[in-house]
């Protein structure tokens, strides 16, 4: 249920990641919802097939690498990996480029799971 809602929330980010150059508020507010509050919902999304289904799906994987960036947000995904996916994770680690890539990764997961169930 938990998933479905994260999945939900990121619908409106779909039209930037096809292409568009900024992405607009009813995407970056939810993107930042879902941070903030299911981050275990994004860290649950993550497999090593999300690149290949995002090519197929269309995503520009360009424009997911930089959208929590583009949005403002902070993040640290290296909660997932250790298991604490809470605001004290995120804010301990430094944003670096290579933890903006992984997050970023995340949410192009997520992206391409709301994209099947649209679809």
């Amino acid at each position: 249920m938990q998933n479905q809602q994260c999945m939900n929330e990121l619908q409106p980010c779909l039209n930037y990641l096809n292409g568009n150059s900024r992405p607009p508020d009813n995407c970056c507010q939810p993107l930042e919802r879902v941070i903030k509050s299911m981050p275990e919902c994004l860290c649950g999304l993550m497999t090593i097939q999300g690149a290949n289904r995002a090519e197929q799906a269309g995503i520009n994987l360009n424009e997911a690498q930089t959208l929590p960036g583009r949005c403002g947000q902070r993040i640290n995904p290296l909660g997932c990996v250790m298991g604490t996916p809470d605001r004290r994770s995120r804010d301990s680690v430094p944003n670096s480029g290579s933890s903006k890539l992984r997050f970023s990764s995340l949410i192009l997961i997520a992206v391409v799971f709301v994209i099947d169930h649209v679809l």
